[in-house]
């Protein structure tokens, strides 16, 4: 089948299947396994920065649990939590050398929030005032019998700003030299927002989860203190083994890992949207759209440069061939280079005008033949119709008066003066129907009751040109095959009338038809069909009318108001 197929048909499936599909297929192939690569470079940095997320926080925690256990062995502390009197000297030394340690800590690390405690002597308070319920944070204290112990995130209310969410550290501060015997309390709170944005993780990618599913750090204030919204999620943060996961929240898709921070209850996790993974890739998957681009691109360019100078010009060839197939001789190639194509168009184009040469040549003889037989046909009478007519004259004027038999005379006088009419080939509807009335009229004498004729005559056409005698065959016809031995009388009726800008003339007779002797007229109305197609082309000519009795005969001509110039282009030709 395919080697039936045309030329631009075999071309663009050559370019589809060795050109478009290869390159698109492994173009397709390269930039998905290059994601894939990318993707799992990404992965692999995110559990890097993970780890340098955990260590940021690890050491934060581990330099305010450090914090409380400077506080067991140095002086000025023990001397506050085991002094019983706040007013002797001794006791306000301490409380000062204390408050400058803390301000270098508050001034330091600017997510501690506050530090509280509680000793013998009473309660001190340093840095951002907060008011909390916090007695369950002490009793959890107590149970750790000097083990730091930290809380999740809770809500407090600062005299500086209002709510907060804090994470503290509860130690309970025992005597060294009893060292079961707790002589105070240390609360060391962190602000979560600021020790959130300390982490060197990007703004919302990063959160802290506690074993329950409470969500410890968060930089979405809204979820921090509160189980988080996705169990599923949750169950994997605390339970899965897998340390990479990926979960759909809302219309976004992520990718999250996991790792547990040791010496808590908190796990830290990274979440990362997917079409977030790939954007520091779009250079590379770029370059690689780009190419593939570049190269679908340059492989049209090349299809439709391959297209215009090439196989257009071999389907133009062909078009026109087809047209010198269908007869017309106006066919010609544009021929643009040398090669073989051009080549064959010159030799296309040479042979077309030879053909049409030929043709016209032929042509005109034949014109010129076809016109001196519609003369001799139009010039010539019938003798059978002169003797009988002149036969009935001398009959007639045997029989009858004088007046009849001269009407009769007159009628034949109009016949013969038409059939001279000066030379001229071409006369008005009006005449030629009433040369038609004086031949039937003459008919009428011969036949008597057997003929009868009507004729109509639209106004708009009657000044109208057709060729002389053009009407006369057809009535003949009528008279001398549709009416012999008819058992009834024989009705001519014709008709002229316009038919948009063409004047059709309808001929009919309620004979034979021409079912019954056919091939007495079929070779007349061939011959004047063939000599009205070479005065006027299509579409006049002459039409037969199926009808179920008698015949109808229509002739359709063009409308024409000025002979003279019929007369000079018949004698050009």
């Amino acid at each position: 089948m395919i080697h039936n197929w045309g030329l631009r048909r075999k071309f663009l499936l050559i370019f589809l299947v060795f050109i478009t599909l290869p390159t698109a297929l492994f173009g397709i192939l390269i930039y998905n396994q290059t994601t894939e690569v990318l993707k799992k470079q990404v992965e692999e940095d995110i559990i890097d920065r993970l780890n340098q997320d955990e260590e940021r926080l690890l050491s934060i925690i581990r330099d305010v649990e450090s914090m409380s256990s400077y506080m067991i062995y140095n002086k000025d502390f023990r001397t506050f939590f085991n002094s019983t009197v706040e007013t002797s000297p001794t006791f306000n030394q301490n409380v000062e050398g204390m408050k400058g340690y803390f301000t270098f800590q508050l001034m330091s690390n600017e997510y501690i929030s506050s530090i509280y405690l509680k000793g013998s002597s009473g309660e001190l308070t340093f840095g951002e005032p907060i008011s909390a319920d916090e007695s369950a944070f002490n009793r959890a204290a107590k149970e750790g019998r000097g083990s730091p112990v930290w809380s999740d995130s809770y809500l407090v209310e600062s005299s500086w700003g209002g709510e907060k969410h804090v994470i503290s550290l509860s130690r309970v501060i025992n005597d060294l030299t009893e060292i079961n015997r707790p002589i105070g309390l240390v609360r060391i709170r962190l602000n979560q927002e600021k020790l959130q944005k300390s982490l060197e993780v990007k703004q919302g990618n990063y959160l802290v989860m506690s074993n329950s599913g409470e969500v410890v750090l968060h930089s979405n204030q809204s979820l921090v203190g509160k189980i988080f919204p996705n169990r599923e999620f949750v169950n994997w943060v605390n339970h899965g083994q897998q340390s990479t996961y990926d979960i759909t929240l809302g219309k976004d898709k992520y990718k999250v890992v996991k790792k547990k921070l040791s010496g808590t209850d908190w796990t830290s996790v990274v979440m990362v949207k997917e079409k977030d993974l790939v954007k520091g890739l779009f250079t590379v998957r770029s370059s690689i759209v780009y190419m593939i681009t570049v190269l679908l691109l340059l492989g049209a360019i090349a299809l439709i440069g391959f297209y215009r100078t090439q196989i257009r010009r071999i389907i133009d060839l062909t078009n026109q061939t087809r047209q010198v197939e269908k007869g017309n001789f106006t066919a010609s190639v544009e021929v643009t280079s040398k090669d073989e194509i051009g080549r064959l168009g010159m030799r296309f184009n040479k042979m077309v005008k030879t053909i049409q040469r030929q043709i016209d040549t032929e042509y005109k003889l034949k014109i010129k033949q076809k016109e001196s037989e519609l003369k001799a046909l139009q010039n010539q009478i019938d003798p059978h119709f002169l003797y009988n007519t002149l036969d009935m004259i001398r009959w007639t004027a045997r029989l009858e008066k004088a007046m009849e038999t001269g009407q009769q005379i007159e009628q034949l006088s109009k016949v013969f003066r038409m059939n001279l009419n000066q030379g001229k080939t071409w006369v008005t509807l009006e005449e030629e129907l009433a040369y038609i009335n004086s031949y039937l009229e003459l008919q009428k004498s011969r036949l008597g009751e057997r003929l009868a004729f009507h004729i109509y005559l639209d106004d708009e056409v009657k000044r109208s040109f057709i060729m002389k005698h053009l009407i006369q065959p057809l009535v003949e016809n009528s008279i001398l095959h549709g009416f012999k031995e008819l058992p009834r009388q024989g009705v001519i009726t014709i008709r002229c009338y316009k038919n948009d800008e063409q004047m059709w003339i309808d001929v009919m007779d309620n004979g034979w038809g021409f079912k019954k002797d056919r091939s007495h007229t079929g070779y007349a109305l061939k011959n004047m069909n063939e000599r009205l197609s070479i005065v006027f082309g299509e579409p006049y000519g002459l039409q037969i009318i199926e009808q179920e009795e008698g015949a109808m005969v229509r002739l359709v001509l063009p409308l024409v108001w000025d002979a003279k110039q019929l007369e000079d282009a018949g004698d050009e030709s």
